[in-house]
Formats: C-alpha cells, sequence, structure tokens
C-alpha cells in the first residue's frame, strides 16, 4: 500500500497533470507536492527560507513568482483533497532525491516532458536524475 506521494512540481502543465494523476491513482495516500526553487535563476527575496512546509491553503507570499504559479495550480488541481507543500531551494535534483529518501516517501510521481538526442543533454532531465538517485518507486507522466 503507497500511503505517502511525493509530486515534484514546476509551472509546467506537466507537473498539473502529474498532480492529478497521483490523485486519481492513490485517492487514500497523503500527497505532499514539493517545488524546488534555484537561487541562480529564481528572483527570491533573502530571507526565503531554504526549506518551508505548509498546508496548500496557508501558503502566501511564499518563493518568487514561479512559486506562486505552482502553489495556484497545486490548489487549482487539489480542490478541497487535503495536500501538503514542501518549498526548498538548490539544485532540483539533488534536493528532490534527499527530500525523499529524507521523509520516507512511498512513491515519487512527476511530470517528464520526454525530452531526447541533443535537447536533453543540453537541457538535462530532473525527472531522469530523480529516478536514478532514489530508491522508491517513480513515475513519470508524460
Amino acid at each position: 500500500m503507497t500511503d505517502d506521494v511525493l509530486v515534484a512540481m514546476d509551472d509546467s502543465p506537466l507537473s498539473r497533470e502529474a498532480l492529478a494523476f497521483a490523485f486519481e491513482t492513490f485517492p487514500d495516500a497523503q500527497i505532499t507536492v514539493v517545488h524546488v526553487a534555484y537561487p541562480d535563476f529564481d528572483m527570491l527575496p533573502e530571507d526565503t527560507e531554504e526549506v518551508f512546509q505548509a498546508p496548500i491553503d496557508e501558503l502566501d507570499d511564499v518563493g518568487d513568482e514561479t512559486a506562486t504559479s505552482v502553489f495556484d495550480a497545486v490548489r487549482e488541481v487539489a480542490g478541497d483533497r487535503d495536500v501538503a507543500v514542501t518549498f526548498l531551494t538548490g539544485e532540483a535534483e539533488r534536493r528532490i532525491a534527499e527530500y525523499v529518501e529524507a521523509e520516507g516517501f512511498d512513491h515519487v510521481v512527476l511530470g517528464t516532458h520526454g525530452r531526447s538526442g541533443l535537447s536533453r543533454a543540453l537541457i538535462g532531465s530532473v525527472a531522469e536524475a530523480v529516478t536514478r538517485e532514489t530508491t522508491v518507486p517513480t513515475t513519470l507522466v508524460k
């Protein structure tokens, strides 16, 4: 039985699909959303906490515009479902994998663009890296 599912989200439509998939596939699990902001690229206030956890209805003025967009998407997809949100800063692949292991999640769900060839080599794949780095089952939603 899957009790604790982590859904990693950015501000892409695929992230919304991943969250909807998690709710549909794991209806009895505790769903936690994680968003990772990369300080060198995201415009974060200097006092942004490295880790921030809260129920979705308590999130206001946390992070940057991208985080706000992600949290709005979570609210929209989740509706009245119970969901916790974690905001992390740092390199997405590493921070997500560390968080999965530290918190003992049973399953991870991520959206993936399914890039291949040169675009994958240049851009990289957070989903692929997280899948390689974690020891729990991972579902990639495309």
